[in-house]
């Protein structure tokens, strides 16, 4: 698709996303779906902008406006399944500062499907736009629904707590809900970059490891019970424990998953193509099924095989709240999990996910050039893996799958000029050995290539 990546459209402000932009998409929105549109927006210094013009395309074809203002993407997907027909967030999520983006969501609160955002360029690229009459154009009407959002995840979550959580917003829009989420919940809450700047002056807002690491010694001398991080717009949600430890993603996945499969009895769980093998192991052990898609499309996975629980790295789905990805509602579960089982999320961590050991690196490549370089990458891995192949899946890039339980993902960003390289091995070692092979042919293949369009 020439706009939509794996979560929406997503780009540096002026180069790919722009006022003009943000009215025909609000526009062609109008054009796909009547009646009610939800908008919102995060705290980036662009999002103001670009919230007025998809604005103006959405009352230009016909739809009624219920603006929620700066909230996070969860809040507004929750607000988009109790009042509208449609859902439009302005947030380029974790990218830095010089981006933004837009996304869009169904009734039920869902992200639109790739069939309809490729119905959605359609509408972009052809002009074919609903105008409404002058006599039908509606009006906005400004919403407040932070409070009522926050009750919902209290009733759902329905549990006290007298934990002391540390609390990093990124500087985004989950300050505006999380800290008083835990509040309500009892928590002892203490916060760091909580007023939301769209300069993220804090940190980087995309909360992996490297960005956030300084947190482990925050929470080691505040004496926490664990601590939490968000993004740009608060879907995506980091942990680390008690003793200042990172709770590595996948740890993550694994722990809730085997949560929903115990207390189902079974059932389907759905992941990202770049999720690891201890997912498999605990859900399999409990009687459940582990399906994956390509990321970015948890929703769809959902939709397909019926799904109890859904995740990505950094982002969980719990159907029973909401089809959408909701940090609050895992922040608020988490902590369930932890006073309920009379314990601290390390020991909880050891008795129930077994270790493997995983890298993630990228390479940056530009966007014109990521086809070429997978196939190349492709076919040297191919040939570089030979006798160890298990099985090659082709749903996201694509992943070797070894013999011995490790797997290599070679995968291009849908968000960034960049491509991404997994490895999980049983051993560091063997990790070790695999990544550096693996991260050396993309690196190598992306000179290459960059060399030849030059020459």
């Amino acid at each position: 698709m020439r706009l939509f990546g794996t979560a929406g459209i997503r780009g540096t402000l002026w180069e790919k996303v722009t006022p003009e932009l943000a009215l025909k998409v609000g526009m062609a929105v109008g054009t796909y779906k009547t009646g009610k549109a939800v908008v919102a927006r995060d705290g980036r210094t662009s999002s103001t902008m670009l919230r007025n013009a998809l604005v103006s395309g959405l009352l230009g074809s016909g739809m009624e406006v219920l603006d929620f203002g700066p909230v996070p993407t969860p809040t507004l997907a929750w607000g988009t399944n109790r009042y509208g027909d449609a859902g439009v967030m302005i947030t380029a999520s974790h990218n830095p500062p010089t981006d933004n983006g837009i996304k869009v969501f169904n009734g039920d609160g869902t992200e639109f499907y790739t069939e309809q955002e490729e119905e959605l360029e359609r509408i972009v690229f052809s002009g074919e736009y609903r105008r409404a009459g002058w006599d039908e154009v509606k009006g906005v009407r400004p919403m407040d629904i932070i409070d009522e959002y926050i009750s919902a995840v209290l009733d759902f979550v329905n549990h006290e707590t007298g934990l002391k959580v540390l609390y990093d917003g990124a500087n985004g829009v989950g300050s505006l809900v999380a800290p008083y989420l835990l509040r309500e919940m009892g928590a002892g809450v203490i916060s760091i970059n909580a007023h939301v700047d769209g300069h993220f002056p804090g940190r980087k807002p995309e909360p992996r490891y490297e960005n956030i690491s300084y947190l482990g010694a925050l929470v080691r001398k505040l004496g926490a019970d664990l601590a939490v991080a968000q993004d740009g717009d608060a879907d995506r949600i980091a942990v680390f424990d008690e003793k200042g430890n990172y709770i590595d993603e996948d740890t993550l996945i694994a722990l809730f998953a085997k949560l929903y499969v115990e207390k189902k009895g079974g059932g389907t769980v759905v992941t990202s193509i770049n999720t690891g093998s201890r997912i498999d192991d605990v859900v399999e052990s409990a009687g459940g099924r582990v399906h994956r898609v390509p990321l970015g499309q948890p929703h769809d996975g959902i939709k397909r095989y019926n799904a109890i629980f859904a995740a990505e790295p950094w982002k969980f789905i719990h159907p029973e709240f909401g089809l959408w990805i909701d940090s609050f509602v895992t922040m608020g579960l988490l902590i369930k999990l932890i006073d309920e089982a009379g314990r601290p999320l390390s020991k909880i961590v050891e008795e129930n996910v077994p270790t493997y050991y995983l890298t993630k690196r990228n390479v940056k490549c530009p966007d014109e050039l990521k086809g070429e370089v997978l196939e190349r990458v492709s076919e040297v891995l191919e040939e570089r893996l030979a006798g160890e192949i298990k099985r090659i899946l082709t749903v996201s890039g694509i992943r070797f799958n070894l013999r011995d339980g490790s797997w290599v993902l070679v995968r291009p960003s849908g968000t960034e000029p960049k491509i991404r390289v997994v490895v999980e091995g049983p051993s560091e070692k063997r990790r070790d050995e695999l990544f550096e092979m693996a991260y050396r042919v993309v690196s190598e293949t992306v000179k290459k290539t960059l060399k030849g369009k030059k020459g």
